[in-house]
C-alpha cells in the first residue's frame, strides 16, 4: 500500500508539470496556425484586419511607381556667336524655357547662366516630357534645375538679382506652386519681386 502511494503521489507530480507545459504547446500551436491580422487583433482589438485585396493593391502602388527618366546625349551643339542656353534650348526642345535643364545637364559649363561663348560645345540630351505634359517626376527635375541656376545667380551677386527675379517667375510655368515650394530656399526680396511679376505679367503658358 505504501508501495501504491508513492507511486500515485510521483505520478501526480509528473502531471502537474506536465499539464502546463501542454497547455503553452497548445496555445503556441494556435497563434502558429492563426492568420496575422488575427494575432494583431487580439493585440489592438480596435485595430482594423487588413484584408488581402489591399495587400494585393498596395502591391501594385509599388510594383507602378513612377520610374525615372533616362537622361542620355543625343547629339551636340557647337555655340554660334549671340547664341545663349534658351536660343539653344528652344532649337532642340521646342521650349525656351527648359533652358535651366539643359545648363545643369552640361555642368554648369559656364560661370554665367546667361553667357555662352562661341565655339563651346554643349551636349543635347533627350528633352523631359511630351509637348506641355510632364509628369511629377519631370517636373520635379525641372524645378530643381532652376533652383541651381537660381543659387547660381545669387553667388554672381546683386548685379544678376534681375535674372534672378525673372527665372523665379518662369519657373512658375512648370507648377504655379513653384515658389511656395522652395519658399525656404529664395530670398524674400526674390520672392516679392517674382510675385510682382506673376500679378503684372501672369503665368507663362
Amino acid at each position: 500500500m505504501k508501495k501504491y502511494n508513492t507511486m500515485l503521489g510521483k505520478l501526480t507530480v509528473g502531471l502537474g508539470i506536465l499539464f502546463p507545459i501542454t497547455s503553452a504547446l497548445f496555445v503556441l500551436s494556435f497563434c502558429s496556425k492563426g492568420k496575422s491580422n488575427d494575432i494583431a487583433s487580439y493585440a489592438n482589438p480596435e485595430a482594423p484586419a487588413v484584408s488581402s485585396a489591399e495587400m494585393e493593391t498596395a502591391e501594385e502602388v509599388v510594383t507602378e511607381a513612377e520610374p525615372e527618366p533616362n537622361r542620355y546625349v543625343k547629339g551636340n551643339h557647337t555655340v554660334a556667336e549671340g547664341e545663349s542656353f534658351s536660343l539653344v534650348t528652344g532649337m532642340y526642345w521646342e521650349d525656351i524655357y527648359l533652358w535651366p535643364d539643359l545648363y545643369v545637364l552640361n555642368n554648369m559649363i559656364s560661370d554665367d547662366p546667361d553667357k555662352i561663348y562661341p565655339n563651346e560645345i554643349i551636349d543635347i540630351y533627350n528633352r523631359l516630357g511630351q509637348g506641355n505634359e510632364y509628369s511629377e517626376r519631370e517636373t520635379e527635375m525641372i524645378l530643381d534645375a532652376y533652383m541651381q541656376v537660381y543659387d547660381r545667380f545669387k553667388s554672381l551677386g546683386p548685379h544678376k538679382n534681375s535674372s534672378a527675379w525673372t527665372l523665379l517667375w518662369c519657373g512658375t510655368k512648370y507648377n504655379q506652386d513653384f515658389l511656395k515650394l522652395y519658399e525656404r530656399r529664395i530670398d524674400s526680396v526674390d520672392m516679392e519681386m517674382a510675385e510682382k511679376y506673376i500679378k503684372e505679367e501672369g503665368y507663362l503658358e
